[in-house]
């Protein structure tokens, strides 16, 4: 089931909380006021989520969960809550403390068994939720001060934001116990006895902001189409709202297109009522253009002068391996040279790899718009620019261009392009990039192997993998 977001009233919160975790509904704020606008269906809906099996869901809704329960300090929720910690109990977010020290003094019974349950080397995040409830209780008076000697600065602090004065004998005990050169300790265990005996001068000040259940979440998300299968987001193609079916024809390009397939977009690319998802669908077409049917189609498109700017930026680079066509390059260069249009221009310029481009790419590296240096980047790759590699490498400490300058940068470096010398040039890059995540060492991976086939030998990393 994919609901349409904008009717989310004429679902049940069961299929909205179900649809949610398949991805088949983005997660905004059209996502959370269908359900928060039905507290008394919500909350049992909530309830049964939460107890189902969710460990194969497309999508976690547990931080979905415990806002949920947040916002509304809904004791029905600490179970959920309970269980939640319990798989992690050393590494709990924040947003699950807040829910339950907000949910109060119905969590307290929940949370000391909870404790009980736990080894004192991971029971330091439960400790720490029951010193901030602040309620008088001796059996968390017990746990905070038992506690001393196992942590005696974390425990200190514990106490303080607990509040309770009773714990003042405790803490004097302990301090006398320190040696001479704990001077640290000593300090923190008088500003702890001052915090207890002068409680209105340590009390937190001004109230605790209102939690807002909104502030995390988009106005509108896009569906996350990455994560569903090939046959669900061949099922969007045919979606009501225009974005989802774009994104939907945007998931099969550079993938290897059955008939079926391949006929399904060229009929969305010629047919669709918006722009946005012809522009897509075209692109989808961009390993196809061997086939008569598709190329005509994208030529006679071409030629077309009323074409919008976003779909001739589809339509041109789906026709990227047609570069060696006069009216193709050529189109090429007009639209670089159209605003808005560049960026699209010169991904399809370095995807064509035509030599006559070559010089378009080291001007824009410092362009303004984003997507144009993105495009840039890729193009300095792609034609192994190597006067440009200091420039790539500053790029590697941009937030947004950081890993297409890491690929980029692996398609350009100087090597010698044998299999043998794969493994030492990644080795290098790692360090020049000052280490890699995961998933950068993959993006050099898939770089190195494409030098490889480029230059038509076998790849090394994929065949390992396999």
């Amino acid at each position: 089931m994919f609901p349409d977001p904008n009717r989310l009233n004429e679902s049940t919160p069961a299929e909205i909380l179900d649809a949610g975790s398949r991805g088949h509904l983005g997660l905004d704020h059209r996502f959370l006021k269908a359900l928060l606008d039905r507290r008394a269906e919500t909350l049992p809906a909530l309830i049964a989520f939460a107890e189902r099996e969710r460990s194969r869901d497309a999508v976690d809704l547990a931080p979905e969960l415990i806002a949920l329960f947040r916002h509304w300090k809904a004791p029905e929720g600490i179970p959920f809550l309970i269980e939640y910690i319990r798989e992690d109990p050393e590494n709990v977010p924040d947003e699950a403390m807040e829910a339950l020290v907000e949910i109060g003094q119905p969590a307290l019974d929940p949370l000391l068994a909870l404790y009980e349950s736990l080894e004192e080397s991971e029971s330091g995040e439960v400790a720490f939720i029951l010193a901030n409830l602040r309620i008088p209780d001796e059996r968390i008076l017990k746990i905070l001060t038992d506690r001393l000697e196992y942590d005696l600065s974390d425990t200190l602090m514990l106490l303080t934001i607990h509040g309770d004065p009773a714990a003042r004998v405790a803490i004097e005990r302990a301090g006398a116990e320190l040696e001479e050169g704990d001077a640290d300790l000593k300090a923190e265990v008088a500003d702890a006895l001052n915090a207890l005996s002068n409680p209105d001068t340590h009390r937190h000040t001004g109230e605790q902001e209102s939690f807002d259940i909104y502030a995390d979440y988009p106005v509108e998300e896009d569906l996350p189409i990455d994560l569903l299968d090939e046959d669900e987001r061949w099922e969007l193609l045919g979606h009501p709202v225009g974005s989802v079916r774009a994104a939907a024809a945007n998931s099969f390009f550079n993938r290897e297109l059955t008939p079926e397939q391949r006929t399904k977009l060229l009929n969305l690319a010629k047919e669709d009522e918006s722009a946005t998802v012809r522009a897509r669908a075209w692109e989808s077409l961009v390993d196809s253009t061997e086939e008569t049917e598709v190329v005509d189609a994208l030529l006679a498109t071409m030629r077309n002068a009323e074409l919008t700017v976003e779909e001739r930026g589809g339509v041109l680079v789906a026709l990227s391996a047609e570069a060696d066509r006069n009216e193709v390059r050529n189109a090429m260069i007009e639209m670089y040279n159209v605003p808005g249009g560049r960026a699209k221009a010169l991904e399809a310029m370095w995807r064509s790899v035509h030599p006559s481009f070559r010089d378009y790419f080291s001007k824009h590296l410092e362009d303004a718009d984003l997507e144009v240096r993105r495009a840039a980047v890729w193009g300095i790759g792609y034609y192994g620019i190597r006067s440009e590699l200091d420039r790539l490498r500053k790029l590697f400490e941009h937030d947004e261009l950081r890993s297409d300058a890491i690929f980029a940068y692996s398609l350009a470096i100087p090597a010698e392009l044998s299999r043998g010398r794969m493994k030492g040039l990644l080795s290098r890059i790692e360090k020049d990039a000052h280490g890699l995540s995961e998933m950068e060492e993959e993006l050099v991976k898939a770089a190195l192997d494409e030098r490889l086939m480029l230059a038509g030998k076998e790849p090394v990393f994929r065949q390992q993998e396999d």
